[in-house]
């Protein structure tokens, strides 16, 4: 729970770092590159796959991206991730709540509504889909063509 700080209403820090998991990272750091390489494809094959959905992928038009995520905004976003879970496919999301839903920040912003709806829209539409440098090429086909077939079946 949020470095032991339930419901999102405390700031709190870990920044401890064992040696183990400092030697971990050294290892891993010499893959950097190369997962980057993939995650772009990953990426540039998502944004390909879905340009005639209507959907939008947020990080279009980004070069300097570092695809952590891939993060779409999808209107029915809560069915489509129904659809992606039904055949197999995890996926996340990381908002769903707008910083001013939360109690510490919706007791300050009464007054200025218009100033979050941005935030609170795309909470409700935000969906990251696998992009971890590990997926097999048919994994990422498989994941795109779930995605189309789930609006070809619900246009």
């Amino acid at each position: 729970t949020n470095n032991g700080k339930p419901d999102g209403v405390s700031w709190g820090t870990n920044s401890k770092l064992s040696e183990i998991d400092c030697s971990h990272l050294l290892l891993r750091s010499k893959y950097l590159d190369a997962w980057q390489r993939r995650r772009r494809e990953i990426r540039d094959y998502y944004i390909e796959e879905f340009k005639n959905l209507p959907i939008r992928c947020l990080s279009k038009g980004i070069d300097t991206h570092s695809d952590q995520k891939f993060v779409v905004y999808a209107d029915n976003r809560n069915e489509l991730r129904t659809h992606l879970l039904k055949n197999g496919i995890e996926t996340k999301i990381h908002y769903e709540n707008a910083l001013s839903e939360l109690p510490f920040v919706k007791s300050r912003v009464k007054h200025m509504p218009d100033l979050m709806s941005n935030s609170i829209l795309l909470s409700r539409g935000v969906l990251s889909l696998p992009i971890y440098p590990e997926l097999a090429d048919s994994e990422v086909e498989y994941i795109a063509d779930t995605m189309k077939a789930f609006y070809e079946t619900n246009s």
